[in-house]
């Protein structure tokens, strides 16, 4: 595995070749997310951490109107000029234009940029909010917006709305706001939150990702949304007043299910289910008890997988061999789904032998490789030169 820095010298070197010196370097990092998923746009509760893995932006004023943008890692070029208007693709380019709409054109000049980093694209860790958000504190910095740490939080999420998706905050919260060695209970619907401690004392986090890629603008991520929508809407007009599923708790499970289809039931009960889930997390790891903590990830998964149904056959069959192995203490899906990571609980470093047998029968089962990825917790955004 590459070292961060061999990455980050690499990135600078292809800066200084097309551009010159550069006026900002600003690293926006990845996140995984313990437990407490889709919940974030339910209002609900969550509990992530950034990881050390991210994105290194090199950028520097231009003399013109003039954007010219090299995503390193791919070895794509966008140039545009500022003033005129610009059809992006969808992809990183598609992320950009939402940015500078986000923030207002007029406020932005020319500038030359290239970014690059160690987030596997379409992971479930979080890469194209780590862009977005990466973005925003750049042009930040860049241009003298004077924004605030919950400015650059909002503005990033109404990019990322932009471009299509119909996402919580818990990235951009977590990208802007994690501080190294803690994790973030975070409430979504007023933002508050606490750092948690993480003691893992012998134990860490792996991810492993399935190299199944996926776009959530094309899958069903904004139609569980709508589901949860229709439940919601349901439940207030049939049995009591509520905003949204984070306004119920396991003693209203009985009762929902009289009202909702069994589709519909699926999706309420395993969101109001989750959120519990989160708070015994909250409370197994301030107690140091990461057993029950392993436990309350395979059953996010189980929830996930046949309640909420955003799993795949790759992940869910990661998530059974994680099951047989002793030294994994509990496994699940992370992210929105349909491909991407499981985050597993290690007690320990992994067996190397064992990862080369589960990476061959996993090759064998679905005739692609997978990618075993040791994570450890790190700071938000970090603006290193300006």
């Amino acid at each position: 595995m590459e070292s961060s820095e061999n990455i980050k010298y690499k990135i600078e070197q292809d800066f200084i070749v097309n551009f010159g010196t550069y006026d900002v370097l600003l690293f926006a990092p990845g996140r995984a997310n313990i437990i407490g998923e889709h919940t974030d746009y339910n209002e609900g509760f969550v509990l992530p951490f950034a990881i050390s893995q991210g994105i290194y932006f090199y950028a520097s004023k231009a003399q013109n109107s003039t954007a010219k943008i090299i995503a390193a890692d791919i070895q794509e070029t966008s140039t545009f000029d500022l003033k005129e208007d610009h059809v992006a693709k969808y992809g990183w380019e598609k992320f950009v234009f939402q940015v500078i709409e986000a923030l207002g054109r007029e406020k932005i000049s020319g500038f030359n940029l290239v970014f690059g980093g160690d987030l596997p694209i379409g992971g479930g860790i979080s890469s194209s909010s780590a862009l977005t958000c990466g973005l925003v504190s750049l042009m930040n910095d860049l241009f003298d917006l004077g924004l605030t740490k919950d400015d650059i939080v909002r503005k990033s999420v109404e990019a990322e709305r932009g471009y299509g998706v119909r996402g919580g905050i818990m990235d951009q919260f977590t990208i802007v706001n994690a501080i190294k060695d803690y994790a973030i209970l975070l409430d979504c619907r007023d933002n508050s939150y606490l750092q948690i401690p993480l003691h893992l004392s012998n134990h860490s986090f792996y991810l492993f990702n399935t190299n199944v890629k996926h776009n959530l603008l094309h899958t069903d991520y904004n139609n569980r949304r709508a589901e949860c929508e229709k439940a919601v809407e349901i439940i207030a007009k049939s049995y009591r007043p509520i905003s949204s599923l984070r306004d119920l708790d396991i003693s209203d499970i009985t009762q929902i299910k009289n009202i909702l289809d069994k589709k519909l039931f699926r999706r309420a009960s395993f969101v109001i289910k989750e959120n519990q889930r989160v708070m015994d997390a909250k409370q197994a790891l301030l107690d140091d008890d990461l057993i029950t903590l392993g436990k309350l990830l395979s059953a996010s998964h189980e929830g996930l997988s046949h309640d909420y149904e955003v799993s795949c056959q790759e992940l869910d069959w990661l998530v059974t061999m994680s099951s047989e192995n002793e030294n994994i203490l509990g496994a699940r899906m992370m992210g929105g789904g349909f491909g991407g990571c499981t985050i597993n609980l290690v007690k320990g470093p992994l067996d190397q032998y064992w990862m080369d047998e589960i990476s061959q029968m996993y090759k064998l089962n679905f005739g692609i490789d997978m990618t075993i990825l040791p994570i450890q917790s790190g700071d938000g955004i970090q603006l290193y030169q300006s």
